[in-house]
């Protein structure tokens, strides 16, 4: 276990959200012609952020006024991410109408070993592509095996995870794990968009066949959305 520097903040949304994104889907309903708006579902009824360093619980109150504004942008979002329909103004009262707030101060990491943001799963994600064969899934060492890099049409279609995995999916739903890279890295200008490592001859055939036809398929559904 692990005591993080850090203190949660855990949101609960009101019925004055529940109103608000309601009202957002008979918005978006009728502009779409439809009688029907889908019914307001709250998944995830509560957030827990995180803010450091750790503060007794008696700081509550200053520790919304640091914040409030970011996690009311935040909550918002989660249900539009246009913010023309947000309500303005957004004040600190409204936001105590919208959201009920708890402050817990010791925040204990129960499995340290594992990625805790974003950031680190997707530097883990990287390091794992990097590290096996993406045909076979047999570990690589680093000096080991060779890089297959194919060109991505349409880059712009899966630009959001450039510098990140893209996976792939063969037609028999088997995962292909590449790394897309950046537009101006010396692969991409080689007209190497997305790299997978082979350990063998073999593999790397069968990842020139397949993940061609894999990110077209891809592309196409982008597209298609």
């Amino acid at each position: 276990m692990s005591h993080l520097n850090r203190s949660a903040i855990t949101i609960t949304r009101k019925q004055p959200y529940a109103d608000w994104a309601i009202r957002q889907a008979q918005a978006e309903a009728e502009a779409e012609g439809e009688s029907d708006p889908d019914p307001f579902t709250d998944d995830v009824p509560r957030t827990v952020y995180m803010v450091g360093p750790a503060v007794p619980v008696d700081d509550v109150g200053e520790l919304l006024d640091d914040f409030w504004q970011d996690i009311f942008e935040e909550e918002l979002a989660a249900w539009s991410e246009d913010s023309t329909t947000w309500p303005e103004p957004r004040t600190r009262d409204l936001f105590d109408t919208w959201f009920d707030a708890e402050i817990t101060d010791t925040v204990v990491d129960l499995t340290p070993d594992e990625a805790l943001s974003e950031e680190e799963l997707e530097l883990a994600a990287v390091a794992d592509a990097l590290a096996h064969c993406a045909w076979c899934d047999l570990e690589i060492e680093p000096n080991e095996g060779r890089h297959v890099g194919i060109q991505v049409p349409n880059r712009e279609r899966v630009a959001s995870r450039e510098g990140s995995v893209l996976v792939l999916l063969t037609k028999d739903d088997q995962p292909l794990a590449g790394i897309l890279t950046t537009p101006d890295s010396p692969e991409a200008a080689a007209g190497d968009d997305l790299i997978f490592r082979a350990c063998t001859s073999r593999c790397e055939k069968l990842i020139r066949k397949e993940a061609p036809r894999a990110l077209r398929r891809l592309v196409d559904h982008l597209a298609a959305r």
